[in-house]
């Protein structure tokens, strides 16, 4: 078998694993962009429940102070029930009224607090929802990944192995060659000679569509070498057909 033949027949199978595991690539991205998704959701519930422990903290400390100063000021009502000169009384008013402002301030903070604890404790049960039907969608994806791969996967590593095959009389150099420009193009290591004007003898790379030399094309006919499309670098090879009709 020519250097030519080996090459396209290795060819053939790369492009079938390439399309199998397109598939496999797909299911597999899904699952990755759904467990990111899933991942980030999770931490923003983290966040919010954080937060909403630390306001509800808050709001049991502001609460505590409003009892202080609620048993401070009846304190000292009892207290100036019994004081024996006006000065004492004077100033365990003043003492009961600045308690009374400061109990309202807090009051006022621990309503604005309780009101961020129900806003946090809403959007926490609003994204519990959100996380349940993303769970969904991730078992979904992971599903879809696990068909794919019963699907594909015995025929997958038979082509594998066939594709090891078929590399084995390709030389190594070469063989690199092949490797870099199919991972380079997805796939597509080699490109067709495509015939533009037969009288003008122009011709293309069925590749990157750039011309090719007539003189490389004949060398593709008469010799069994590696020839190269010289603008994208992909390995060039003339169809059995237009092959045919040249020689005609």
């Amino acid at each position: 078998m020519g250097l030519n033949e080996a090459l396209s027949e290795l060819n053939l199978v790369e492009q079938q694993v390439r399309g199998l595991e397109s598939r496999l690539d797909g299911a597999r991205r899904m699952v990755r962009a759904q467990e990111i998704k899933a991942d980030q959701l999770t931490q923003q519930h983290h966040e919010l429940t954080s937060q909403l422990k630390h306001t509800q903290a808050q709001a049991a400390n502001i609460e505590n102070d409003v009892k202080g100063a609620e048993q401070r000021i009846a304190t000292l009502r009892e207290q100036m029930n019994s004081v024996k000169t006006n000065k004492e009384y004077s100033a365990m008013l003043v003492e009961v009224n600045t308690l009374k402002t400061d109990k309202g301030k807090l009051e006022e903070q621990a309503l604005e607090l309780l009101g961020q604890v129900d806003q946090f404790q809403s959007e926490i049960d609003e994204l519990d929802k959100v996380l349940a039907d993303q769970s969904k969608v991730k078992a979904h994806a992971e599903k879809e990944l696990a068909d794919r791969t019963a699907e594909v996967g015995e025929r997958l590593a038979e082509l594998k192995l066939e594709r090891a095959e078929k590399a084995k009389p390709v030389p190594p150099e070469v063989l690199d060659i092949f490797e870099r420009m199919a991972e380079n193009f997805d796939g597509e290591a080699m490109a067709p000679v495509v015939e533009q004007d037969r009288r003008r003898m122009e011709y293309i790379c069925g590749g990157c569509y750039m011309t090719i030399p007539v003189e490389m094309v004949n060398r593709l006919i008469t010799q069994d070498k590696l020839t190269r499309c010289t603008s994208c670098q992909r390995i060039l090879y003339i169809e059995q057909e237009l092959k045919a009709e040249m020689g005609t």
